[in-house]
């Protein structure tokens, strides 16, 4: 299973974009792939050792949905009972650090892809989400073209997505574009930096695009709680330092 979620990640340049996009941006913690490497040497002992000293009672939050409370608290009890109570020392992190930067990755498959965007430390803002909602070109209403700045002057042939990623201590924001070819490509991401550069000025958005963006983040956030892992991710991001886990009915 592990090599197939690996081998399918490699075939995506998104994929690939996006996990380059971290490690450049954050280096280790945020920066750490999500995908196992082709040739690794851990063993099942190796997980087995290092769950017994990060999955603890002092560092596990339990989410339950569509279950009764004290049902949640009589299968956490039980599923916790010979759990340490403390984490080890060796799985402590260190706070994220932001450094950007730029990289080129060769891919032989799918359309060809570039992110540009950035990174940011601390908590998750409001004014992030703002800014990825007021970016993307995805229209409110189905089978309609956006109403976007990106998405009136999108080049045939390419396409632009906002991203929006907070965790605990740090988020990447920015747009992923894809091409056909490597010339409309260049031309969707002039469009994507021309946008990025246009919201930094002081007259770069105006209270109307403001207050649409606002609306859309709002709904963009609760759109996220509605599905499971759109829930374990938003409150993930909100009960540090903890492993989140989830019980469901």
């Amino acid at each position: 299973m592990v090599e197939g979620d690996v081998a399918a990640a490699n075939a995506d340049p998104a994929i690939r974009a996006i996990e380059a996009a971290h490690a450049l941006a954050f280096h280790s913690g945020l920066g750490s792939s999500l995908f196992a490497p082709s040739h690794n040497s851990l063993t099942t002992e190796d997980v087995k050792s290092f769950a017994k000293t990060a999955f603890t009672k002092g560092n596990i939050a339990v989410l339950g949905t569509g279950i009764d409370q004290a049902l949640l608290t009589q299968l956490v009890e039980k599923s916790l009972t010979g759990a340490a109570a403390a984490a080890s020392a060796g799985t402590t992190s260190s706070a994220t650090s932001y450094f950007g930067g730029e990289t080129r990755i060769e891919a032989h498959e799918g359309p060809q892809t570039v992110f540009i965007g950035f990174g940011s430390t601390g908590a998750p803002s409001a004014e992030l989400g703002a800014l990825a909602a007021h970016l993307s070109p995805q229209p409110s209403v189905k089978w309609s073209k956006g109403l976007s700045y990106i998405a009136t002057v999108l080049p045939e042939g390419t396409s632009v997505q906002s991203v929006y990623l907070p965790y605990t201590d740090g988020t990447l924001v920015g747009l992923l574009v894809q091409g056909t070819n490597a010339a409309n490509l260049k031309e969707a991401g002039k469009v994507a930096v021309q946008a990025l550069k246009t919201v930094s000025t002081p007259s770069g958005i105006t209270a109307d695009e403001l207050k649409k963006a606002i609306a859309k983040a709002k709904f963009n956030a609760a759109s996220v709680v509605e599905s499971r892992d759109g829930l374990v991710s938003a409150v993930g991001s909100k009960v540090p330092p903890y492993i989140l886990t989830s019980f469901h009915d």
